[in-house]
């Protein structure tokens, strides 16, 4: 009956009691009653009540909440404080604050994080959502405490202390490009660990097996230092193939400076391998130039592939093969999820996984 329009006279008979439930569609609806689910699910009206209202504190089976929770939605149930939520919707807009770790001269450096910035602005406007962005630094934290907002997206890296604080003061809270545990908060992540074993099946297919990879460390805006995805996806692969040397890898930060010194180091040490993973296009770009003014050809002598496809790694000389992340469906996703909890007061999270292909330029052999 979920959806449909029903008369005022419309009842559903309760098969247990043989009393009758009505139901009216509109801002006169009259619903089912806590008791009366409790009759049909056989539970008391306390366990009903602190299952519907999502008390987190609360124990029970998931056989009996998923009871609850059915017999609610055929009887078309809404909780008191759902319905008033409801009836604000109708009247105002819905506000969403962005947190976000990127500044503007970061945004230059390295666009991965624009464009996923960009879709979550645009997104916001197709749904008419107000979004406010607290461009995220240690001394603007109080910035968060006075946001009034219906939930966050936080999109960057953030301990988890953070991002349960970002819950206990919002509920509906999405994380962009961070892995993240809790129970009750959303995110939304690419398959970074996916791409490095496609990227590696690659290589070796093609007798590549001396494989370098270059990687930027990073912190969240608490100081923590987070374990990059992908370096744990080289490694674990690395040794599946009897190939992992630890000298291998190379850390740095994800800027084109950082890029160039790390690879004009290996030239001058002599140690240039077959092929390298670079983390993202940004450092990538560094890698390239060190290597074209030593005159080392590409991909002759050495192959490089990148991560995040940015719209600069079809210019660069030779052009970058690289890791396609669909940044703008990361950002359309994380407003999605928001809208999807506004709608149905969802509490447990979701955790979006965007697929991630290669795209191949002439920076790697083919």
């Amino acid at each position: 009956m979920k959806g449909m329009f029903l008369s005022p006279f419309f009842f559903i008979k309760n098969v247990v009691k043989c009393n009758y439930i009505g139901i009216i569609v509109g801002e006169g609806e009259k619903m089912a009653t806590i008791k009366e689910i409790a009759q049909l699910t056989g539970v008391s009206i306390t366990t009903v009540s602190r299952v519907l209202n999502q008390d987190r504190n609360f124990v029970v089976s998931e056989e009996t909440r998923l009871k609850i929770i059915q017999t609610a939605e055929r009887l078309n149930y809404i909780t008191p404080a759902n319905r008033n939520l409801k009836l604000k919707n109708n009247k105002s807009r819905r506000k969403i604050g962005l947190v976000y770790w990127y500044t503007t001269n970061e945004e230059i450096n390295d666009p991965y994080y624009l464009s996923i910035r960009l879709a979550i602005e645009n997104e916001c406007k197709r749904n008419n959502i107000n979004l406010e962005v607290i461009h995220m630094t240690k001394d603007q934290d109080a910035n968060i405490e006075n946001l009034k907002a219906d939930g966050v997206i936080a999109l960057g890296k953030y301990s988890q202390n953070f991002i349960n604080r970002l819950y206990a003061k919002f509920n509906n809270v999405v994380i962009v490009d961070c892995p993240c545990k809790h129970y009750f908060v959303d995110t939304v992540t690419s398959d970074l660990a996916g791409a490095m074993e496609e990227i590696l099946d690659y290589y070796f297919c093609k007798d590549i097996k001396r494989v370098g990879f270059i990687c930027g460390v990073e912190h969240t805006f608490d100081g923590e230092e987070l374990l990059d995805i992908r370096l744990v996806a080289y490694k674990k692969e690395m040794y599946l193939r009897g190939a992992f040397n630890q000298n291998d890898i190379y850390l740095g930060k994800f800027t084109a400076d950082s890029g160039y010194e790390i690879m004009s180091e290996i030239i001058n040490k002599d140690e240039l391998l077959d092929g390298y993973i670079v983390a993202s296009d940004s450092m990538a770009i560094g890698c390239l130039k060190a290597l074209n003014e030593n005159n080392i050809r590409v991909p002759d002598v050495v192959s490089i592939i990148s991560y995040n496809n940015t719209s600069l790694a079809q210019f660069t000389i030779p052009s970058l093969t690289s890791v396609n992340i669909n940044t703008k469906l990361m950002g359309e996703s994380a407003v999605d999820l928001l809208v999807e909890r506004f709608a149905t007061g969802r509490q447990v999270a979701k955790k979006v996984t965007i697929p991630t292909n290669i795209v191949f330029r002439d920076s790697c052999v083919k």
